[in-house]
């Protein structure tokens, strides 16, 4: 299910009175409800009987496309977020979601993506973009600024185990992690964008490809909100 909470109680922090989206997957049916929009009900299926990860399941035969992306849109304004603006109540944002990959030799490097864009039909070549994608079926980090890129090679990161992928927009910069340790960190092209979070996956003629997401979770700092991101 889709949760967006516009307060708790575990603190006092006034960022706890900024929406939010919190993710399990969890309805008793087949349902994406409140939150979410997918391209197709037959290649976009919830699997909550899987112990490793509750998911959302992206399941493609060759030469087949598939988009899972919020209804709602979300604020990453790495040039407006300030940690010091009295004139504000918000310093930032981050997005963090769980996800694993099958057969990436056959995913669409040109086209795939994980992240934040404008555009409910975006693709990696989509200019403003704020995501994780792949180069030589290798993770990247992507800063896309009206079609001027930067880029960034992340090492180390089995993309078929499940990984813990996270943006956080801050003012200034974006920051990419993997797995709780940050990966790459843009200061150039990053957009202000009012942004769809969503996961398109594109499989090649070669054979098909999978794209599992796990827990999501999207989340507003307040300007009186000293906790690290």
């Amino acid at each position: 299910m889709g949760l967006f909470n516009v307060y708790t109680v575990s603190n006092a922090y006034r960022s706890d009175y900024f929406q939010y989206l919190s993710e399990q997957w969890a309805n008793d049916t087949d349902e994406f409800t409140g939150a979410w929009n997918r391209s197709s009900d037959s290649l976009i299926t919830r699997v909550k009987t899987d112990v490793d990860m509750p998911k959302a399941a992206m399941a493609l035969a060759a030469n087949q496309t598939a988009r899972l992306r919020t209804i709602f849109t979300f604020r990453a304004t790495p040039s407006k977020f300030s940690p010091a603006d009295a004139t504000s109540m918000v310093r930032g944002m981050y997005v963090e979601w769980e996800a694993k990959f099958t057969n990436v030799a056959n995913v669409d490097n040109t086209t795939s993506f994980m992240g934040l864009n404008a555009s409910a039909s975006a693709t990696r070549a989509t200019t403003n973009t704020l995501a994780f994608g792949l180069n030589s079926d290798s993770l990247i980090a992507i800063s896309d600024n009206a079609g001027t890129e930067t880029t960034t090679a992340i090492s180390g990161v089995t993309l078929t185990n499940r990984n813990l992928y996270r943006i956080t927009v801050q003012g200034g910069q974006v920051e990419f992690s993997i797995n709780g340790s940050v990966v790459a960190t843009h200061t150039t092209n990053n957009p202000d964008i009012i942004g769809y979070l969503q996961y398109y996956l594109d499989s090649e003629g070669g054979g098909g490809a999978n794209l599992d997401i796990g827990f999501v979770h999207v989340f507003y700092r307040g300007i009186e909100d000293t906790r690290g991101f």
